[in-house]
């Protein structure tokens, strides 16, 4: 999981600083984070850390796509598990997987015990998966599908759309929390952001994910993007222990970890 920044070595300090400037900022990043091309595949103007707000507003619409589908399965008498396969693996295929390489790279890496940071870092590198890339995968999935197997079409689209736009908008703690690992991936050229977009970032997610889920109850409307933030957080912080920062592949899988405990939150506490 590398950045577009990766590719630019001369951005300007300057942000975005009309709507037409953030649009353009949020067109390079979704030709980042998804398989849509919006841009004409030039050099992006902003480094990641100047633009971060645009990421929760990302999320939100890999979110909407899945959610579609999710609702349209849903709405035509199909069953929970079918719909949210589908609405999973839709998510899948518009970010080309990208979080779910960097959640197996992740864990090739980290899972195995007594290995010192070279070879974690090497392993991550290693585009084969071993066995805890592929059990994080594999139960990953299974738990994100039986998570929305249980919601109505309404509920999965709210659900869908929140959990992606706050796990998106959590990114931004590691990025200024810590430093990345190598000189020569996503950190070095995606900046260091401030501490108010990294505010403004989560709280646009989580202001998303309340507004959606208001209807659904109070109490959850507030748990799932505090237990979103609170898996950020431990996830950076124990990552960062054990390979001194982050890498591309570790701020994927802390999108996985956090788009899976707000799906596992809302499945525990939204009424059925």
């Amino acid at each position: 999981m590398t950045s577009p920044n990766d590719l630019h070595d001369d951005v300007p300090d300057q942000r975005p600083a009309s709507f037409d400037e953030w649009l353009q900022a949020f067109k390079e990043q979704v030709s980042f984070f998804t398989g849509l091309k919006l841009t004409d595949g030039s050099m992006p103007r902003w480094p990641l850390a100047d633009v971060l707000p645009v990421l929760p507003v990302v999320g939100a619409g890999v979110g909407l796509a899945s959610g579609l589908v999710f609702a349209i399965v849903r709405g035509v008498s199909g069953p929970g598990w079918l719909a949210g396969a589908l609405a999973v693996g839709a998510a899948v295929l518009i970010t080309r997987a990208l979080h779910e390489d960097g959640l197996a790279d992740t864990a090739d890496g980290l899972g195995p015990h007594a290995l010192e940071t070279p070879r974690r870092l090497e392993i991550m590198r290693d585009s084969r998966n071993g066995t805890f890339g592929v059990l994080a995968l594999a139960l990953t999935v299974v738990i994100k599908v039986a998570c929305l197997a249980q919601f109505g079409g309404g509920t999965g689209l709210a659900v869908l759309i929140s959990a992606h736009a706050m796990a998106r908008a959590v990114l931004a703690y590691p990025l200024l929390a810590f430093s990345p690992v190598r000189g020569d991936g996503l950190g070095v050229l995606a900046g260091k952001p401030t501490d108010t977009d990294v505010w403004l970032s989560v709280g646009i997610g989580a202001a998303i994910s309340f507004v959606l889920l208001l209807g659904h109850g109070f109490f959850v409307a507030i748990l799932a993007p505090l237990a979103v933030m609170l898996s950020a957080w431990v996830g950076s912080r124990w990552i960062a222990a054990r390979i001194g920062g982050y890498t591309g592949d570790t701020l994927g899988a802390i999108e996985q970890k956090a788009e899976l405990i707000f799906l596992v939150v809302a499945a525990l506490f939204i009424a059925h």
